[in-house]
């Protein structure tokens, strides 16, 4: 872990940029795909309040979670938004705070993540993680995951 690494994909460029190691080029799907990609990131303006109401429009409780959810995900599609509008930025050190949503069964961990997946419309795939090891996802079983969310994602990997 640690750093980050930028793939940039574009009509008849491989993933990865130019001189992409001959990785695949994007179908027209997949460009298709990534242009509503990256046209909702530009487009999204929501305040971490919008999002939270959208939630409790189908997430019964849960109020502290949705809250800390909104704001997430606001500030990464404004942190997002700006990248794309200013090169410089890109090159910046962020790191991404990843969320650990915890409860029993069936107290709606899936479904609240599912919700705002759908309200922004990317690919939500639900993994099983007890089966990777502490130091890390490795082997077979990751592989599974990432596959599953390329398929979600109509096979855009970016």
């Amino acid at each position: 872990g640690g750093g980050t690494s930028g793939f940039v994909a574009g009509p008849g460029m491989p993933f990865g940029g130019p001189g992409g190691g001959g990785q695949k080029q994007l179908t027209p799907q997949q460009q298709e795909t990534r242009d509503r990609v990256l046209r909702s990131i530009h487009e999204f303006r929501m305040k971490p309040r919008d999002v939270k109401n959208y939630l409790d429009r189908f997430v019964i409780e849960q109020k502290e979670a949705k809250k800390v959810l909104a704001v997430s995900v606001c500030d990464h599609y404004n942190w997002a938004r700006r990248c794309i509008a200013d090169a410089k930025l890109r090159s910046t050190n962020y790191s991404k705070p990843n969320i650990l949503i915890l409860g029993p069964t069936g107290s709606g961990k899936t479904y609240l993540v599912r919700t705002i997946a759908k309200m922004l419309g990317v690919p939500f795939v639900k993994a099983d993680a007890t089966k990777f090891s502490e130091t890390g996802i490795v082997g077979e079983d990751a592989e599974d995951v990432v596959r599953g969310l390329v398929d979600a994602a109509g096979g855009d990997a970016e």
